[in-house]
């Protein structure tokens, strides 16, 4: 048995297999896993087959939602939802610094909390 070593051939077989299966009626599972650091929180989502300009993170208020859609490389009308996931976001999370990243098949949020959230300090109670 010969081993196929085009890495670009392989993900192309792979991306329309899954399309496939997605348009036919399939299931492409997502795998979602949220960490809590001590810093901040970080979701990883892992999608088969989805490439990182299908993913979309979008924040709203304290809402945040990541979702990605299946789009065919030769006919760009057929599209194909793959997972919708929305996360109510807790106050200590400071959303001005929420971040996105990419890498190795996966796409991983950080959401970094308030540094008020790390640090309590007490209040001087003052005597009226």
């Amino acid at each position: 048995m010969k081993i196929i070593k085009d890495k670009e051939f392989l993900r192309n077989i792979a991306h329309h297999i899954d399309l496939l299966n997605t348009v036919g009626g399939g299931v492409s599972e997502t795998y979602i896993d949220i960490k809590k650091k001590k810093k901040s929180a970080v979701i990883n989502v892992w999608a088969a087959g989805v490439n990182p300009e299908s993913f979309k993170v979008v924040l709203h208020q304290n809402q945040l939602t990541i979702f990605s859609v299946l789009q065919s490389q030769d006919n760009p009308e057929i599209a194909v939802p793959m997972f919708n996931r929305v996360f109510m976001l807790p106050p200590q999370i400071d959303l001005g610094r929420i971040e996105a990243f990419y890498k190795e098949g996966g796409l991983r949020v950080k959401l970094p909390y308030h540094d008020a959230a790390l640090h309590p300090r007490q209040i001087d109670i003052q005597q009226l």
